[in-house]
């Protein structure tokens, strides 16, 4: 049995972007909402590909943004990790609906800090990816979509979305355990006790010598959340 007012973190939902393909998520939002949570928090990639323009609005995006505003009005903060696969999030539709967007959060919960991240960005030194992630999503780019016309924005939506629908998303190597880590550590100097990663899709929790690091299973495929505990700091994984 799950207590009310707790906090609950997802990762990597990687909704599909066709019509229908928000059921799954707005059922859990529904049986999460009889749950009276405290706070959600979506550690990046809710979408399998997420450009918050309204070039690239479909129905299942509204559907879903629909159902967090609507829970975000009964009083529940929702916050909105930025992902790899999340591009121009602040101004938009998304942003709106949301109780704000950021590239990670603190959560202080008793004796304990959480930092939540969404973990793409681990790797300092992955000059070429870095080098993508500014390219693709600087404030240049943004304003080229003004030019793009709404019918490719939609076709290139549907090719993706039909790419991505064949993949499993799962990270073909070994987790980067020794970056996560001498994150963790470095991270521990601000006072955060624990990290908490989506993005690598394998569920973990290391303990370390200076922070527990945390990796969320993914949503897409499990169903689970981490829910934390706001008086202990006490944390689980629960499938709602």
């Amino acid at each position: 049995m799950i207590s009310t007012d707790q906090i609950f973190v997802i990762g990597d939902s990687h909704i599909g972007l066709a019509d229908g393909n928000e059921q799954p998520i707005i059922s859990w939002l529904d049986r999460l909402t009889a749950m009276k949570p405290r706070a959600l928090y979506l550690n990046g990639d809710l979408f399998h590909y997420f450009i918050a323009d309204a070039k690239f609005y479909t129905p299942s995006v509204e559907k879903v943004f629909a159902r967090l505003q609507q829970l975000r009005d009964t009083g529940v903060e929702i916050h909105y990790v930025e992902g790899n696969r999340d591009f121009f999030l602040r101004g938009s539709f998304a942003e709106r609906a949301v109780s704000s967007v950021g590239m990670e959060y603190v959560v202080k919960a008793g004796p304990r800090s959480f930092l939540i991240v969404h973990g793409d960005m681990l790797n300092d030194r992955d000059y070429p990816y870095r080098f993508w992630r500014f390219a693709s999503k600087n404030p240049m780019s943004k304003f080229a979509l003004k030019f793009v016309p709404k019918r490719t924005a939609r076709k290139f939506v549907d090719d993706v979305e039909k790419r991505l629908s064949k993949s499993n998303f799962k990270h073909k190597s070994r987790l980067p355990l020794e970056l996560m880590e001498a994150y963790g550590n470095r991270r521990s100097r601000e006072g955060h006790t624990h990290v908490v990663f989506g993005h690598f899709h394998q569920k973990l929790v290391l303990p370390t010598s200076a922070s527990t690091i945390t990796v969320l299973p993914p949503w897409y495929e499990t169903g689970e959340a981490m829910v934390i505990d706001p008086t202990t700091g006490d944390f689980d994984f629960v499938a709602v």
